[in-house]
């Protein structure tokens, strides 16, 4: 009898050990799912008031993801979305220099993001902005040539995969992951022809936003040996004018402004350039 009790009370310890821990483990699930759609919705209303133009609002939602430390999807969003408003050219307080670092993290701390792509760019973008002003800074060093400067730094490579919501399925949306893994690869002419293809396909509908957004990426790579900052700006208007509602049409905005800035401070510099030239000039006719 005396056995048969102890087994009983080893059996009844046990199952109530394991509801313990099943209790424990429910209880670490509903807080991680609670967690996880607390984020969400502060990421939801961050997104609203970005589209608002209410970037100081939008900071502290995208602020909040962050504080939660939750390491998923929706902080490494926050984190994109924070660079994007410091590299906003309608942003009082843009800052370039902040905007760099955030994309940084989102290759440091999220190197399986499908942001990571995109990220890139941007670095590159904006450390090829912080070049072109180091090069005019130093020209004013040496000379006294009144202009205006801005911000940048060096250069990263890879492309980009679109945060747009799209709902087809079908052959559009295979040419796009296909395009986007060719541009993973370095193959820009490759991903260029697959979202061609989209274009063709999906006149004047959905998924014809993804693909004139991935163009205007591709054709502003710095690793593109066929860089176009026009055909770039381009694909970006046409993105804007025809499909302003798009979750991609704000970003395309930002992108034209920075690569219109990038462009004048190239002009800037083949100014310079020109100008030392002509002093150059000027010295060896007075030497004669």
């Amino acid at each position: 009898m005396g056995r048969k009790r102890t087994r009983a009370w080893k059996y009844v310890y046990f199952c109530f050990t394991g509801l313990i821990f099943l209790s424990l483990l429910n209880c670490n699930m509903l807080r991680d799912i609670r967690l996880r759609n607390q984020a969400r919705e502060y990421l939801h209303r961050g997104d609203q008031l970005f589209c608002q133009s209410d970037y100081e609002g939008a900071l502290t939602e995208y602020q909040k993801v962050m504080s939660m430390s939750t390491r998923k999807a929706e902080e490494a969003k926050a984190l994109f979305n924070l660079g994007l408003i410091y590299a906003h050219f309608a942003y009082p307080k843009k800052d370039y220099e902040k905007s760099l670092n955030l994309f940084i993290r989102i290759l440091n701390d999220y190197p399986e993001s499908p942001l990571v792509q995109e990220a890139r760019i941007w670095i590159g973008v904006l450390q090829e902005h912080e070049r072109l002003e180091k090069m005019i800074e130093r020209s004013k060093q040496t000379e006294k040539v009144p202009n205006k400067v801005v911000s940048d730094k060096v250069i990263p490579d890879k492309v980009t995969k679109p945060a747009a919501k799209t709902e087809e399925l079908g052959p559009a949306r295979e040419h796009l992951l296909r395009g986007q893994k060719l541009l993973a690869r370095g193959d820009y002419e490759g991903a260029l022809k697959e979202n061609q293809k989209v274009l063709s396909m999906s006149t004047h509908r959905p998924p014809e936003d993804e693909a004139l957004f991935n163009m205007g990426l591709i054709y502003a790579h710095l690793g593109n040996p066929g860089k176009d900052v026009g055909k770039s700006v381009d694909f970006f208007n046409k993105l804007i004018k025809d499909y302003p509602k798009s979750p991609l049409a704000e970003q395309a905005k930002i992108w034209v402004e920075m690569l219109k800035e990038n462009e004048a401070l190239s002009l800037v510099i083949q100014k310079l350039k020109q100008v030392d030239i002509e002093v150059e000039e000027k010295k060896r006719e007075t030497a004669k």
